[in-house]
């Protein structure tokens, strides 16, 4: 079974004066075919029309003769398209999906997901940064989703790599003598755990972590910036390539 995970983004205007401005943002997941972010900006008179517009994507885009569950948080959307509704454009919009599935031969299952789901949460993401154009998605090629957990109440980092049906975990004990923190010192394992060739997209990392790994030169002179550069060094030898979708708190 194919899966999309859906979401839309719509700015009414009244802090940017940019009416109908909207996006999309679908992550879709094909058996063999590994993860693929498809998003766009569209203009939309409001954000169930984005959002049905993401759906109707996810169709254009999913495997032909192949059933398809689309996964969405908005009730709206999937009540317009199961009975309808009454607002004249979301019943287009509706229907314009049940012909794109129709034209490709794809059986649309929907299904309601939780908003904190973690393709929910990309979605989300890709949505926004396609609505305020913000390009930060990497160029195709093969990936791994990487998570780094580094709660100041444990003795360890760990670190987890998800790729298409596999998924790679490593931990990071706490070391007092290492120079480096425990969150860059989580990703620059990520890195060394990462296939030739393939981009990593660090889902949550710290402003520390992606600081030091774009300029080195931050990290404490002598062992820490060393440990920092070999590790950019072999990666560039393995072609890999760090993408940061979200970074938050000082870590």
């Amino acid at each position: 079974m194919n899966h999309a995970y859906v979401d839309g983004s719509f700015d009414d205007g009244a802090e940017t004066g940019l009416t109908g401005r909207g996006g999309f943002g679908i992550v879709l997941l094909a058996p063999g075919q590994g993860v693929q972010h498809v998003y766009g900006r569209i203009e939309a008179s409001d954000n169930n029309a984005t959002e049905l517009r993401a759906v109707t994507e996810a169709l254009r885009h999913a495997p032909t003769q192949q059933p398809l569950t689309v996964h969405t948080d908005n009730l709206s959307v999937l009540s317009a398209i199961r009975h309808g509704s009454r607002s004249s454009s979301q019943h287009e919009e509706a229907l314009r999906v049940l012909d794109m599935a129709e034209a490709r031969g794809i059986t649309l299952h929907l299904a309601r997901a939780r908003r904190d789901r973690r393709h929910m949460q990309a979605a989300h993401a890709l949505a926004n940064d396609a609505r305020l154009e913000r390009v930060s998605l990497p160029p195709p090629g093969p990936h791994a989703e990487v998570n780094l957990t580094h709660a100041p109440w444990r003795d360890s980092a760990v670190v987890t790599l998800r790729r298409q049906g596999e998924r790679v975990s490593a931990e990071v004990p706490r070391d007092p003598h290492d120079p480096l923190a425990r969150s860059v010192r989580a990703l620059l394992t990520a890195v060394q755990l990462a296939r030739q060739g393939e981009i990593l997209v660090v889902l949550h990392a710290s402003k520390l972590a992606a600081a030091v790994w774009e300029k080195p030169g931050r990290a404490l002179p002598g062992a820490a910036q060393s440990a920092v550069q070999s590790v950019k060094r072999e990666a560039k030898s393995r072609e890999v390539q760090v993408v940061f979708e979200r970074v938050q708190g000082a870590g």
